[in-house]
């Protein structure tokens, strides 16, 4: 293999940088397994060697980064490639292969010796990397992006790559991405075909969206419909069903804008949280699921290829990964497609830990996929992809009569990973979660032994830092935190695929022991009848969907048995794992919330859960009839409250689903509280 290098260093703020070129100058070639390695060349834009301002983390000392782009070269008749859809349709190059590429982020030690031969593969979300440091920073020039360090004080190698097309999701600040190819008619042509878009405005004044995935075919389009809704039967009202909406409503500025009139006494009845869905003539897809691809090919190259083009050559043995609420999604598709077997039969990752995606999947791999469609009452509930298989073993669906499941494929070809999946209250009621650990008709099922669940109890989608008003939410915003738990989890899942040590059992709401119930009736349920708080039950629709046409539509008769977890009597959930929030609260918190008028008064808040605070004195809730026990009547001084938060942080250590150092963290943070002072 011939291998080129060329290296310029230039000084930039006091960091030294280097910029390469490495350039792998050989052709695929079959490999014994009849598979064929892809990756033909890497090219390193940059090197910031060390990075993190310098810092250095415990034994192993300072780490650099490497920016480059992963150029792939891939065999369309490969049976684990020929499942992509419209691979087909993609350009060829003179050898009949597809071409395309990818942005590559490496953080490595200087010193790969001091590493701990894991890699640690972080799917972006949008573009953007995530926070398993205690921060989310893009950028890892800057000493505080590292946060806690708890990964480079683990010695990992941390990598991330692009699989979204870059015109479909623009490459933000440090952001990663891919460059994907667009399918073809046989002649060339564009492939024009229906597809759909739905939005909020929040707004009631005119308004102006992007079509962000799929251009128009034409600005004239008669057939091109655009209907409006503002409640779902959730809520009721004369809203409920979808209307179209007349053309003097709404045009096509170009081929990616739409303008709506909200001043057409058509659109009068409806308030600034009205759903909107285009249907319309799109042209050129994007082979989405070749970002499938370019994660499995990549991971491949860098545990595996021994030449000096590799940064990382012979020092990676396992390799885990996480994607949280949209990279889960885009995880559990990986898994699904088979993207875990690489080109010589092995496991691209031995361990995967899908967080806060629910039972939702990704659909990418098929022509107009959408990966942002994630479900909620009334937005996105017909083309998300929220239907069977739900959960990871393979079983008969009693609904559809299908079997499937995620696990179906990497069973076959022996490559499934240890899984570890990490969900919140939030997807509880916005992504079914309770169909990942029932049959879909109210009944527990049993996990495979690779497979672990955990629901974070109490906890919105994303936790804030603090509870603040928002400005469609009715409640205060929900500051359960389940990061610490999430980080005690990937080392679990580290230590199970790499060594075998069992984590903790899986912890969810079951309906054998009476804590996974229907959200109706509230008392059923047990949430507590708070003063100025309102409970409808909603929760996301899960039905077989009728796909004969846009949008889309449930069938009747064909509807899922979605469950949610039972409420202790302060409203905070019983099953799961207990936050040390919950444990020893200050509040109620919950995973759902409802929005407030005038955004479609009563529908779900989408991402957003509640913090609803405790009465400070019995007084003030004798005063406002709160069922719910005073701060004062819990805790009988500061020194109480504070060793009770430090039980419960220990006893969470001790159940192995936290970590000493976050168990710290919350001890002081109770002791500089102001609860009980």
């Amino acid at each position: 293999m011939a291998v080129s290098i060329s290296r310029t260093v230039r000084v930039l703020a006091g960091v030294a940088l280097s910029g390469s070129a490495v350039f792998l100058g050989c052709a695929p070639g079959d490999a014994a397994s009849g598979g064929r390695p892809t990756l033909t060349r890497l090219e390193v834009i940059d090197v910031e060697s060390p990075t993190y301002e310098g810092r250095s983390f415990g034994d192993v000392g300072t780490y650099e980064v490497i920016y480059a782009t992963a150029w792939f070269t891939l065999d369309p008749a490969d049976r684990r490639n020929a499942l992509i859809t419209d691979i087909d349709k993609a350009p060829r190059n003179a050898d009949g292969m597809v071409e395309f590429s990818t942005d590559v982020h490496i953080i490595k030690p200087v010193d790969m010796s001091r590493a701990n031969g894991r890699m640690f593969y972080e799917v972006v979300n949008r573009g953007n990397k995530g926070g398993f440091n205690g921060v989310g920073d893009n950028d890892p020039s800057l000493s505080a992006a590292a946060g806690d360090g708890l990964l480079m004080r683990q010695g990992y190698a941390m990598v991330w790559s692009g699989w979204e097309d870059e015109r479909l999701r623009p490459r933000g600040d440090h952001g990663v991405v891919a460059t994907l190819p667009v399918a073809r008619n046989a002649d060339g042509s564009s492939i024009v075909g229906e597809t759909i878009f739905e939005t909020i405005f929040d707004d009631t004044t005119d308004s102006t969206f992007t079509l962000p995935f799929y251009k128009a075919a034409s600005l004239e389009q008669p057939q091109a419909r655009m209907l409006v809704r503002n409640h779902t039967k959730w809520v009721g009202g004369p809203l409920v069903e979808r209307a179209e909406v007349p053309r003097s409503a709404w045009s096509f500025v170009d081929e990616s804008t739409v303008k709506i009139n909200r001043r057409d006494p058509f659109l009068a009845p409806y308030d600034a949280g009205a759903a909107f869905e285009l249907i319309y003539q799109a042209k050129d897809p994007t082979v989405l699921a070749l970002g499938h691809a370019a994660t499995r090919d990549l991971v491949e190259f860098l545990r595996h290829d021994t030449s000096e083009a590799n940064p990382l050559r012979g020092a990676i043995q396992y390799a885990i990964s996480t994607g949280n609420s949209q990279s889960g999604r885009y995880l559990k598709d990986f898994l699904y497609w088979g993207f875990n077997e690489d080109s010589q039969g092995r496991k691209v990752f031995e361990g995967m830990m899908p967080v806060v995606s629910g039972a939702h999947g990704m659909p990418l791999n098929e022509r107009w996929g959408d990966a942002d469609a994630t479900g909620r009452s009334y937005e996105r509930e017909l083309t998300s992809k929220l239907e069977f298989p739900f959960t990871y073993g393979v079983q008969t669906d009693a609904v559809t009569g299908f079997t499937d499941g995620l696990l179906a494929r990497c069973q076959t070809s022996d490559t499934c990973p240890n899984v570890i999946h990490v969900d919140g209250a939030n997807e509880v009621f916005l992504k079914g979660h309770g169909l990942l650990t029932t049959d879909g008709l109210g009944n527990d099922i049993e996990l495979p032994p690779n497979v672990r669940v955990y629901q974070v109890a109490s906890v919105q989608h994303g936790p804030a830092q603090a509870a603040r008003p928002t400005a469609t939410c009715q409640q205060l915003t929900n500051p359960n935190q389940s990061r610490p738990h999430l980080r005690a989890l990937l080392l679990a899942l580290d230590a199970w695929s790499t060594a075998g040590t069992l984590p903790p059992a899986s912890r969810h709401a079951r309906v054998g022991d009476g804590t996974l119930v229907p959200s109706l009736p509230q008392a059923g349920m047990g949430f507590p009848e708070i003063p100025g708080v309102r409970y409808t039950g909603w929760h996301v629709n899960v039905a077989v969907k009728d796909k004969t046409s846009l949008p889309n539509r449930f069938i009747e008769g064909k509807e899922y048995t979605v469950l949610v977890p039972k409420t202790d009597a302060d409203g905070n959930d019983l099953a799961g794992i207990r936050t040390v929030e919950v444990q020893v609260p200050i509040g109620t918190y919950t995973g759902w919330a409802l929005r407030r008028a005038p955004f479609a008064e009563g529908e779900d808040c989408a991402l957003t859960g509640q913090f609803i605070p405790f009465a400070r004195t019995g007084a003030e809730r004798a005063a406002n009839r709160d069922p719910r026990l005073s701060i004062e009547e819990r805790y009988a001084s500061h020194a109480e409250y504070v060793t009770k938060v430090g039980e419960a942080a220990d006893r969470l250590v001790s159940e192995g689903i936290m970590l000493q150092e976050d168990a710290e963290s919350i001890k002081q943070a109770a002791a500089a509280s102001d609860v009980r002072r």
